[in-house]
């Protein structure tokens, strides 16, 4: 007769345990929304104890970015850009955004592709950008109404994206990544701007 299972411990390969876990996120993620899928839950539905979840993926945000193949953590890219000169950081989101989109493959395109269709992945989607990207990006856009306006950076961006890499709008699809960094890193630039 065996004795209890240990806590935090899943028998047999971890590489195993770990594509469970991030099975049960991209499930409950997509089910219920970033925000109310719980590591708890996860952890139940993957049948392992939660503890061992963190042991993976430290938090809820970076099993996110695991369980959905994001080419960046959000916190690492907002940090990287917070470390520019601020006359640099329209030209450095309008960069970072175009390569990740435009990236063979790009899972970052394929949830926005998802998200347009499905009313369960527009909600993950969108809890994740609230929680993840507006609230720390603030220090990227402080001042009045600094949420507003990156959700205007992201909205901007997210559309020249889906034109460019969904549906081929030639004038986008024809011009380089620099070409349209140029054009767009202006406009993010002004959003960015407390308004005076």
């Amino acid at each position: 007769m065996s004795g209890p299972r240990q806590a935090g411990r899943r028998p047999g390969d971890p590489a195993v345990t770990r594509r469970a876990i991030l099975e049960a996120a991209r499930d409950r993620f997509g089910s219920v929304g970033f925000d109310r899928a719980t590591i708890r839950a996860i952890a139940a539905q993957a049948e392992v104890d939660p503890a061992l979840v963190i042991h993976h993926f430290r938090n809820k945000q970076q099993l996110f970015v695991a369980a959905h193949e994001l080419p960046v953590n959000p916190k690492d890219l907002i940090a990287e850009i917070a470390a520019a000169p601020p006359a640099e950081r329209g030209e450095r989101i309008a960069r970072a955004y175009l390569e990740m989109f435009g990236a063979p493959g790009s899972p970052a395109l394929s949830l926005v592709r998802a998200a347009a269709t499905n009313p369960g992945a527009a909600a993950m989607l969108r809890e994740f950008i609230e929680n993840s990207f507006l609230r720390q990006a603030t220090r990227l856009a402080g001042g009045v109404d600094a949420e507003l306006r990156l959700a205007l950076v992201g909205s901007h961006l997210i559309g020249v994206a889906f034109g460019r890499e969904l549906i081929g709008v030639s004038p986008l699809a024809d011009r380089s990544t620099d070409e349209l960094v140029a054009a767009l890193a202006p406009t993010i630039q002004q959003y960015l701007e407390p308004v005076r």
